[in-house]
């Protein structure tokens, strides 16, 4: 079975021997130096990663823990350490159609889970845009998807796991006689040892085939786009998938300012709706494909289209058409270097983490000038790791453009802190692998895994 051929990053690979120097920090700054390993452990067996535990252990290393690099906190970088990396620890061990779950090691790609899945009838509840997420990185910092609102994040759909400590011994838990202990393991960005196995939950249907009609409402007035957004996600109902999008993007000199929210529902199976979904994504696709292929002035007129058919989105999509929307339309290596910073927003203070975000961003935007463009996505979360008090959340993604040349790393920073600031005054939280301080102190004030620790 052939995986994925796409990418939301045209211009550099995971899976070369230089990637192991970066992490997703160079999205955001492309000319940000490395910080190479010294060693670099390459289990495919759990004994192998007790065994790399074991031999760091009696040297007196630390062991960092790898799967793709898709963070930007210095979670996963070790200049001159050493490195456990999930790149070949990635079989699929079983699946279990009765119990409905599928048990696979920690570097299993999500994606192409997902479509060795399909086979049996089934797929998973919860994953990711990006096509190289893995099952153990999801897990160790949560886990969003457009489903969200229904199924809570990734890691609410963990059944068990085998954690290997840093002493090299092994640990498993459960969902029903050591909910304790799997909870400070999840969403714990590799805290407490190598997730080294998981058992997941998973869904029937064919995400591929089953079409959904899209309810897309455009909105031109921040205020406006906050208030109907906030409402949607509440009052969510029988959505099965739900995003909203707000984009202040310049074009001439001018701030052209959209918001828009998706609501995708059951609709009938027909002819009609698999061709306007073949349709209508075959061409965003092809937008997608060849972002980061062509001629630089090209490219930024495709990633533009793109943008455009983000705030247009389709009237009909299949599951999967929704699950991997933007990571299959935009290269985030293309055109303006991106960053993302994520707030888990409780629903009570949406509206007032939102228009707090946006009045920073603008305020950096007009005075430094460091931002090109900005964006926030949302998505709506209802998790009982995240709440056990049964709290909604919702995620506040914001996505921006970096001018290289004026934000400097005191600026990024002083950004950074404004925003962690804001977030413990609201009861928010940081999604832990987009930058935070790196105050010890205010990272566990801002870390949802902290309230496992007690």
């Amino acid at each position: 079975m052939q995986p994925y051929q796409f990418t939301s990053h045209e211009s550099f690979s995971h899976d070369s021997i230089s990637s192991l120097g970066y992490d997703w920090e160079r999205i955001a700054d492309p000319n940000i130096a490395p910080k190479f390993p010294l060693k670099v452990y390459f289990p495919r067996s759990l004994e192998d990663v007790a065994a790399a535990a074991r031999e760091t252990s009696q040297l007196g290393q630390k062991l960092w823990v790898r799967s793709k690099g898709h963070s930007s906190n210095d979670l996963v970088l070790a200049e001159g350490g050493a490195v456990l990396c999930t790149e070949l620890f990635n079989k699929v061990l079983k699946v279990d159609v009765n119990e409905r779950t599928v048990k696979v090691q920690s570097g299993c790609v999500l994606a192409e889970l997902d479509l060795q899945l399909r086979e049996s009838g089934f797929g998973l509840p919860v994953i990711g845009d990006h096509n190289h997420i893995t099952a153990g990185g999801f897990a160790s910092v949560g886990g969003i998807s457009p489903g969200s609102h229904r199924h809570g994040l990734f890691l609410d759909n963990v059944r068990a796991l085998e954690l290997v400590d840093w002493q090299g011994q092994v640990h498993a838990y459960d969902r029903t006689s050591s909910a304790e202990q799997m909870a400070q393991v999840l969403g714990g960005t590799g805290r407490k040892g190598v997730i080294a196995t998981l058992t997941l939950d998973i869904v029937p249907g064919d995400k591929w085939k089953t079409i959904t009609k899209n309810t897309r409402t455009l909105i031109f007035d921040l205020s406006k786009f906050v208030a109907f957004s906030h409402n949607a996600i509440v009052n969510a109902g029988d959505a099965l998938f739900e995003r909203g999008v707000w984009i202040e993007y310049p074009v001439f000199g001018r701030q052209i300012k959209v918001g828009q929210f998706s609501v995708y529902k059951t609709v009938g199976q027909s002819g009609y709706a698999t061709l306007r979904d073949r349709f209508s994504y075959g061409y965003l696709h092809f937008l997608g494909y060849w972002a980061g292929r062509l001629p630089r002035l090209v490219d930024i007129a495709f990633k533009a289209l793109g943008l455009l058919g983000i705030i247009l989105s389709p009237r009909y999509a299949s599951i999967k058409n929704i699950e991997s929307f933007t990571d299959r339309v935009i290269d985030s290596s293309v055109g303006d270097p991106t960053r993302m910073l994520i707030v888990l927003a409780p629903m009570e203070k949406y509206q007032v983490l939102l228009n707090a975000l946006h009045e920073i961003c603008v305020r950096y935007r007009d005075d430094k000038g460091c931002f090109t463009f900005i964006s926030f996505y949302v998505k709506g979360i209802n998790s009982r790791w995240l709440s056990p008090e049964g709290k909604s959340f919702c995620e506040l993604m914001l996505y921006l453009g970096i001018d290289p040349g004026k934000m400097t790393p005191a600026l990024l920073s002083a950004i950074v802190s404004e925003i962690d600031a804001l977030a413990i005054a609201n009861g928010a939280f940081r999604y832990m692998h987009t930058k935070t301080s790196p105050d010890a102190a205010l990272r566990m004030k801002l870390d949802p895994n902290e309230r496992y620790r007690l």
